[in-house]
C-alpha cells in the first residue's frame, strides 16, 4: 500500500466508525452558568481529540438533584440561557452534543437530551 491509501485505511471514518466522547463534567446543583462552563470546556476538550459526537449527563446543565428546584423560574430561566450560551460557544466546533436538562414546555416539566450542532438544534422550543 502507498502511504495515501495507509492513511486512508486507518481514518475510521471510512470503515463506518466514528469518535465519540462520553462526558462526565463537575456540575453544581441548580448552577446553570457553572454547569454550561464545565460543558463547553469538555466539548472544547472532545473535539481537540477529534471527537464528532460528544454525550453529557442526564439534566447535567441543572444537575440532577433539585428536588422542587425544578419547578423555579429562575432555574429553569438560568437553564435556557446557559443552553443558548452553550450552543453559541461550541458552534465553531465540529461537535455533535447532546445535553440533559429540565425544560418547561406548554406548562409542562420534560426532563430533555438537547442535541446542538454547530449553534442549532433541530425543534429547540
Amino acid at each position: 500500500m502507498e502511504q495515501n491509501d495507509t492513511a486512508e485505511f486507518f481514518n475510521l471514518y471510512r470503515h463506518g466508525f466514528i469518535r465519540s466522547a462520553v462526558c462526565v463534567p463537575t456540575v453544581k446543583v441548580a448552577d446553570p452558568r457553572f454547569n454550561a462552563d464545565q460543558t463547553i470546556l469538555l466539548a472544547r476538550e472532545a473535539a481537540a481529540g477529534n471527537a464528532i459526537f460528544a454525550l453529557f449527563p442526564e439534566l447535567g446543565i441543572s444537575a440532577y438533584s433539585n428536588d422542587d428546584l425544578f419547578h423555579q423560574e429562575a432555574l429553569l430561566s438560568g437553564v435556557r440561557g446557559a443552553i443558548e450560551r452553550i450552543a453559541r460557544e461550541t458552534a465553531p466546533l465540529n461537535l455533535i452534543l447532546v445535553i440533559g436538562a429540565p425544560l418547561r414546555i406548554d406548562s409542562r416539566l420534560f426532563n430533555c437530551g438537547i442535541v446542538l450542532y454547530r449553534g442549532g438544534s433541530s425543534g429547540w422550543p
